[in-house]
């Protein structure tokens, strides 16, 4: 099928050459022979050259050399002296029609590799993703049985004996407890990450009030434990991955509510339209970030607290970052230490 269809462009883009060429000799007759001028017609060879040499690279030189052989040739049919100025005028043309051919015809070639590198590479990046994406699944499956294993395992211990281990038996069982839940945690966190580019729903039309309400529902407990209001201006309705939104604003208020202050956390979330995106804010009041970490905090992995002050992996403001990007969107921060921060992103409107 796809074999086919090459032969069919073949055939229209020669159609389309001999139809240009056709015209340009009746041109050279008429402009050359009966009103003995050259302004008009000589500018137009210029088209089925560039266009013979776009599609055929070098092959296609032969349309310009058949135009300049007939420039040279047409005073003997018309029976005007070979050395005359008008043919020595038709030689430097043709001279150049030749020149321009070869430039036009080197300048595709170039174009034609360079853009089969860029597709291998393409084609390449979508195999490499494939494997990462396929090994992250598989990882994330066999690491997560033996996480159970030592989790359950660590529980049944301390259950049948209980009586008979002492305070720092407890307090190592409480170790490897804790230390496999992050585990499954850090392994769930790398397994959203790593599935944000490819496994995607389509777009639709998305209300992000109810969004936002699904999220606060999801964090609610956190959301009592502090005691923490939030408010939030009427949102619009995009075309968006449900999903994606929803861990958009979950992360972000998560985030919000863990780097506290002593005081309650107020949390404001708004929306502003400018021009062709959607401009999204979630500020808070909380402890702050100095400037020269307002980049580092969306890479994987970058922590500014110890696990001991603040819990988590690592990754939620990473996984917004990728998301955002994906919407050809920006996310960034603004914040002082000790009065709270405010994140922004946007996403463009899809029309």
């Amino acid at each position: 099928m796809r074999i086919d269809i090459k032969i069919q462009e073949t055939k229209i883009k020669l159609i389309v050459i001999i139809i240009l060429l056709i015209i340009s000799i009746i041109l050279l007759f008429y402009f050359e022979g009966i009103l003995r001028t050259s302004i008009l017609y000589s500018h137009f060879f210029y088209f089925p050259i560039i266009l013979s040499c776009l599609w055929w690279k070098r092959k296609g030189l032969i349309v310009p050399a058949c135009i300049a052989g007939l420039l040279i040739l047409f005073p003997i049919f018309m029976g005007t002296d070979f050395l005359s100025i008008d043919s020595i005028d038709n030689i430097f043309r043709a001279f150049l029609l030749i020149i321009v051919g070869f430039v036009v015809a080197i300048l595709s070639e170039n174009i034609s590799k360079t853009q089969s590198k860029l597709t291998e590479a393409m084609e390449e990046l979508k195999r490499s993703n494939k494997e990462l994406e396929q090994f992250a699944y598989a990882a994330s499956h066999d690491l997560q049985e033996p996480l159970r294993t030592i989790i359950s395992f660590s529980q049944l211990l301390e259950d049948k004996y209980n009586d008979k281990i002492d305070k720092n038996g407890k307090e190592f069982i409480q170790f490897i407890t804790e230390g496999a839940n992050r585990m499954r945690t850090l392994i769930n966190d790398l397994l959203k990450y790593s599935r944000i580019a490819t496994h995607t729903q389509p777009l639709e039309e998305t209300d992000l009030n109810d969004s936002l309400k699904t999220a606060l529902s999801n964090l609610q407990q956190s959301i009592k434990e502090s005691n923490a209001t939030i408010t939030y201006k009427e949102l619009p309705s995009i075309f968006i991955n449900k999903s994606h939104i929803l861990q958009l604003f979950q992360n972000l208020i998560s985030n919000a509510l863990k780097f506290k202050k002593e005081i309650p956390p107020k949390i404001y979330i708004d929306a502003i339209k400018n021009e062709n995106e959607w401009i999204f804010s979630v500020k808070d009041n909380g402890i702050g970030i100095e400037k020269k970490y307002f980049d580092r905090i969306f890479n994987i992995f970058q922590r500014l607290h110890t696990r001991e002050e603040y819990p988590g992996s690592g990754i939620g403001l990473a996984i917004c970052k990728k998301i955002i990007q994906k919407y050809n969107g920006k996310i960034w921060v603004e914040s002082k230490i000790g009065e709270g921060s405010t994140f922004y992103f946007t996403i463009p409107i899809n029309k």
